[in-house]
């Protein structure tokens, strides 16, 4: 010790935050459900090179089923954000039946958003399987061309600003713990929505396509 006055720095100041901070707690809040539900054995099927006409028609029907009633449900609060949300239920309709098969979506229990952050939460995993849909329409192109040249679903997933956009907008909308916390347990029921049409086994096959159980 000198005797000399400590020199005064000011206050230290407050870290930066970290970047993506809201999109890495929803990642790591929900990898677990995520995984089950690309564990899915009809999305296995899905990415096969044996992937054929039955198979495509039924992933489109249960996805049918998992988008249609929750868009429903939760419309007016998607369209409120500020985020291009683009339902794709029609779509889905159009696909199934430019394959020739007879839509049959049901009004499923679906997931509902009870505030701003909850919505973010649900759109995470739904503007993150645009990802994942990339990667269905190459593997459809690559194995089945004629099938592919008629969905529309997987391809049209990925228009729109894109996924380094919605996490810019993710980051702005849940800027804390509590929103990022409301917005993983969305995510995490809308996950589980997924996998409880992804992972129905298939029991029955008949003209309108394969029937779950």
């Amino acid at each position: 010790m000198d005797g000399s006055t400590p020199h005064s720095h000011g206050p230290v100041p407050a870290a930066a935050p970290r970047a993506d901070a809201a999109w890495r707690a929803l990642q790591a809040a929900t990898a677990e459900l995520h995984a089950r539900v690309e564990a899915a054995p009809l999305m296995a099927e899905l990415m096969s090179p044996d992937v054929n006409r039955e198979i495509l028609a039924e992933v489109l029907q249960r996805m049918l089923r998992i988008h249609s009633g929750w868009e429903q449900a939760n419309a007016a609060r998607l369209q409120a954000l500020p985020w291009p949300w683009r339902p794709r239920a029609q779509v889905l309709r159009g696909d199934l039946m430019a394959l020739g098969v007879r839509p049959t979506a049901q009004d499923l229990p679906a997931p509902i958003a009870g505030c701003e952050a909850e919505a973010w939460g649900m759109l995470y995993v739904v503007e993150g399987s645009a990802l994942g849909g990339r990667l269905i329409a190459r593997h459809l192109r690559g194995h089945v061309p004629d099938l592919a040249a008629v969905v529309r679903h997987f391809a049209s997933a990925g228009d729109g600003p894109g996924w380094p956009a919605f996490r810019a907008a993710l980051e702005q909308a849940l800027p804390d713990d509590a929103a990022r916390s409301r917005a993983a347990t969305a995510a995490a029921a809308m996950f589980s929505h997924f996998h409880g049409q992804l992972a129905r086994p298939t029991v029955v096959t008949g003209d309108a396509g394969t029937v779950t159980a």
